[in-house]
């Protein structure tokens, strides 16, 4: 059979005995040979053209095929080869992770604004940290405007912000520092004791006559706290106090108190007694 292509050319030397029927067996013409040599050289360039379809095995370097979708699957490439962007549905579910990307790799510009919600961001993820100074302003926490000097963010119940006087936190004068109470009560003390108002308060534990104890909701960063006292005159001429119960009566948790008084009239013999009102804050 006349050997029309690359393809079939034998690798055995002895079984080319014809280029396209032109012979060139031992003792042919010499005209057979220019002609073949002719006819080699254009089965060269159908072969290079890819019109006489002949490929080069993947074996030999080539594609083993004559399409572009024959080459990619033939060479393992897949229909990603021959796109210029990626989209989701051509990347396998958990086929991207943290491991295969570089920190420098991932930029603001290469992430759109509606793609990042907080159902793809796992607790905890999101430290100060991982946080530029002044990369969180107002606008993130749906306030409008930067507000003016003085004001504070207040929270509007709702989930959102908004700026506001400060004045609604506390109102002060001067330069000086202002420092809140860590704690306060307000109780009666006679009969059975009772809490009428209090913050960081949790109990009121009456002990005996004029001894009570204040057990903190939270607890004081340790002992070195400062109280405040105030309590009712009864009648004219006694003198009612509150003070510590004793020099050990701070504790980190709570605090004893007692209530005194003086009875005048000449008596100086200072007595216990359950009084009423009684105020005691607590500074630290």
């Amino acid at each position: 059979m006349a050997k029309t292509k690359l393809s079939e050319y034998d690798a055995v030397a002895a079984n080319n005995a014809d280029v396209d029927g032109i012979n060139i067996s031992e003792g042919c013409p010499p005209s057979g040979i220019n002609n073949a040599i002719r006819e080699v050289m254009a089965h060269l360039a159908d072969f290079y053209a890819g019109t006489n379809g002949d490929v080069l095995p993947v074996v030999a370097g080539g594609t083993g095929s004559s399409t572009a979708s024959g080459s990619r699957t033939n060479l393992g490439l897949g229909t990603l080869s021959t796109k210029n962007t990626v989209a989701t549905a051509d990347i396998d579910a958990n086929a991207v992770t943290t491991a295969k990307i570089t920190d420098a790799n991932i930029t603001t510009a290469k992430i759109a604004d509606s793609n990042v919600t907080t159902a793809k961001i796992a607790d905890d993820a999101v430290t100060s940290a991982k946080i530029a100074d002044n990369a969180v302003g107002a606008d993130a926490l749906n306030v409008s405007g930067n507000g003016t000097s003085g004001q504070a963010l207040l929270s509007d119940g709702d989930g959102t912000f908004s700026w506001g006087s400060s004045s609604t936190l506390t109102t002060t004068t001067g330069s000086a520092p202002y420092y809140g109470a860590r704690a306060w009560v307000m109780f009666d003390g006679t009969g059975t004791a009772a809490i009428e108002s209090s913050a960081n308060i949790s109990s009121l534990t009456d002990n005996g006559t004029g001894d009570y104890t204040l057990s903190f909701t939270t607890a004081m960063p340790d002992t070195n706290y400062c109280l405040v006292y105030g309590t009712s005159k009864y009648a004219q001429n006694q003198v009612h106090w509150t003070n510590l119960y004793s020099t050990s009566s701070r504790a980190t948790g709570s605090v004893r108190v007692s209530t005194n008084y003086i009875a005048g009239g000449g008596d100086t013999v200072t007595y216990r007694g359950d009084l009423e009102p009684i105020g005691v804050a607590i500074f630290r």
